[in-house]
């Protein structure tokens, strides 16, 4: 793929309103509307995509939708009117920007779709949203299975017998059904006991705070709940938090699963908690990937096939493997 050289970088982000201007000159200009800044993974793909900007010398502007769909149609619109050279959205809603992701093509602007694909747009660079939710699924299957191992599956066990399991999901994204429905999948797969699963919970979280909502809900209603997997980790850390001030609920009797990898998750995990794993697609790097898939469509025309996120699955096993911040 071609490269680019460019001399500088004008890096701005919409903050409260206010725009920053790191460094200025000429270049390769694009916009990325972000999803939501409250997401912890979100942030980590606008770091990326800073340092990456800098090094190869793109004019970033990045809005935050703040979860508002509205937003997403308000900042193409912008963009379109600065004139930049492409467009990046990471869509709250896939359907609601179709029309202005038409008026930016025909203004002669591509748009590429990072995460959820908006149809239309000239690029998907994402997630196979069912395989990512099946591997973290598949942690929380092997816990019980090293659970059927050393005798101790009866110690997480309702009073019927059953393992009881919370999901959190996310159903206002329709590609992140998937995932949650590949969570599941990727549980029952795995686990190869003959206790029965059963699902008592599932309701949305996308983060922190809502990860807390649902788990205190879940915990009211069914105090027996061993097993919580999430959309992602932001969502999961609340579940932890909430989790943390049951003293019921143990490294030994509790199994909570995110994904994303965020730097807080890895650290949960790395200390063998209730947090026993996630899923890393390296969203600091997808900055970097989601620029050369921008140079390509700009050279060569829209790319048909969707780009797909590598993936690892990180539990205590190989948790050393990362540079965790202490």
């Amino acid at each position: 793929m071609k490269q680019k050289v460019l001399a500088a970088v004008l890096v701005c982000t919409m903050v409260g309103g206010m725009m920053a201007t790191v460094s200025a000159d000429e270049g390769l200009k694009i916009g990325y509307t972000v999803q939501s800044m409250e997401n912890a993974y979100f942030v980590s793909i606008v770091d990326g995509m800073k340092k990456a900007a800098n090094e190869r010398g793109i004019d970033l502007i990045v809005a935050d939708a703040a979860a508002d769909p509205a937003k997403h149609i308000n900042q193409i619109q912008d963009f379109i009117s600065q004139g930049v050279d492409a467009i990046i959205i990471s869509p709250v809603d896939q359907e609601a920007p179709k029309d202005a992701v038409k008026e930016a093509q025909e203004a002669g602007i591509p748009v590429i779709s990072l995460d959820q694909e908006v149809e239309g747009s000239d690029a998907f660079f994402g997630i196979d949203e069912t395989e990512y939710g099946r591997m973290g699924g598949q942690i929380a299957g092997e816990w019980l299975n090293a659970k059927e191992e050393d005798g101790t599956i009866d110690d997480i066990l309702d009073d019927d017998g059953k393992i009881e399991v919370a999901v959190g999901r996310y159903d206002l994204i329709k590609s992140v059904i998937d995932r949650a429905d590949g969570l599941k999948a990727g549980l029952e797969e795995t686990y190869t006991g003959d206790k029965e699963i059963v699902f008592v919970s599932e309701q949305n979280a996308a983060n922190a705070d809502e990860g807390y909502q649902i788990a205190e809900t879940a915990l009211t209603a069914n105090p027996e709940i061993s097993v919580y997997v999430c959309i992602n980790d932001s969502s999961a850390l609340g579940v932890y938090e909430a989790c943390s001030q049951h003293k019921e609920h143990t490294a030994d009797n509790t199994c909570i699963v995110g994904l994303d990898a965020l730097d807080e998750a890895l650290k949960l995990i790395s200390e063998d908690t209730m947090y026993k794993g996630t899923v890393d697609i390296q969203p600091g790097e997808k900055g970097n990937q989601v620029f050369d898939i921008v140079e390509e469509v700009l050279a060569n025309g829209p790319i048909e096939e969707q780009v797909v996120y590598d993936m690892k699955q990180v539990t205590i096993e190989n948790v050393s493997d990362y540079d965790i911040a202490k």
